[in-house]
């Protein structure tokens, strides 16, 4: 079984993260003490971080048999959303491992415009996507939060229904959830919004 543990809000930013600790003073010591480790697991390379693609041009269930043009596309804001992010990572020097991402074109190119470089997995197709091999996307990703990363943080972009069906996240558009992996099973240490990095 999964040693999971509620985090804190979305509304604790990175720059929470990395903020002083005047700022963390004022935050419940379990809160802390989780944005301390997610500060520390991020400059180590040693966090999971799953995002949700950014924000797109209309919100519906697509195909991935669809053309691109006629599936969900980032929008302008979705694209200034990953652009942010990739700079806060680069700025902050956090190591990069692992990017996967779910086939979609919102998703891709997400971690493309973020990170530089993606690894497209079907085992990332959202799970309202198609019902076909659904427990099996659930598995991958399940083993994806669970592994330890080698090389930099894992990077990870699909869809809400995915990290809702196997962490119980709810993520909006562009948010993400940092985890800390254990081999069998991981710590929900933070959510944060595009805003907050």
């Amino acid at each position: 079984m999964s040693n999971q543990r509620n985090a804190p809000t979305r509304r604790h930013a990175l720059q929470l993260l990395l903020a002083t600790p005047l700022i963390g003073l004022s935050m419940p010591r379990a809160a802390q003490a989780s944005i301390d480790e997610a500060r520390t697991l991020l400059s180590q390379g040693r966090a999971v971080v799953y995002f949700r693609h950014g924000a797109t041009t209309w919100s519906g269930i697509d195909s991935i048999d669809w053309p691109r043009e006629r599936q969900r596309l980032l929008s302008d804001l979705g694209i200034a959303q990953s652009e942010r992010i990739g700079a806060a990572f680069r700025a902050q020097n956090l190591l990069v491992g692992e990017v996967i991402a779910s086939p979609f074109a919102r998703c891709r190119d997400m971690a493309e415009i973020a990170f530089g470089r993606v690894d497209e997995r079907m085992e990332l197709l959202g799970l309202l996507s198609d019902r076909q091999g659904r427990a099996d996307r659930v598995a991958y990703l399940r083993s994806k939060l669970s592994e330890p990363t080698t090389g930099g943080n894992r990077i990870i972009v699909a869809h809400r229904s995915n990290i809702a069906e196997v962490a119980g996240v709810s993520l909006g558009e562009g948010d993400a959830v940092v985890l800390r992996p254990n081999g069998e099973g991981w710590d929900t240490l933070a959510e944060l919004s595009p805003n907050d990095w």
